[in-house]
């Protein structure tokens, strides 16, 4: 039986409900979620999301710091957190992160992303 349930994100329908995932893979999905979100896109909670000055600095261990702290903020069950980011694509404003983190104990894979600036 599921220890977390929830939603899954980005929202999905199938047979007319919506869908629903559990366990570590609602994990992955919030971090993602923390991650696409900026504050005031959500009206009830307007600090949940990556700040929008994270990006203002060139520095990548400061931008993964800041990345870290929201996500141990906003997401319940992670610990052991690892983030490790640079910038790439040149011009493009593309900043790809490795993230490494452990759920209720479990190691899980690692989350590789590109963010585009």
């Amino acid at each position: 039986m599921a220890d977390i349930r929830g939603l899954t994100y980005p929202l999905q329908v199938e047979n007319g409900r919506l869908m629903l995932t559990e366990d570590i893979n609602i994990v992955e999905q919030q971090i993602i979620s923390v991650l696409e979100t900026r504050p005031f896109e959500r009206v009830m909670r307007a600090e949940y999301g990556l700040p929008d000055d994270t990006f203002e600095t060139m520095n990548p261990a400061a931008i993964d710091s800041r990345i870290s702290e929201a996500i141990l903020e906003q997401v319940g069950g992670v610990s052991d957190l690892s983030v490790r980011g640079s910038w790439t694509g040149g011009d493009n404003g593309l900043y790809a992160i490795n993230i490494l983190y452990t759920v209720n104990g479990t190691p899980q894979p690692p989350l590789t992303l590109s963010l585009v600036i």
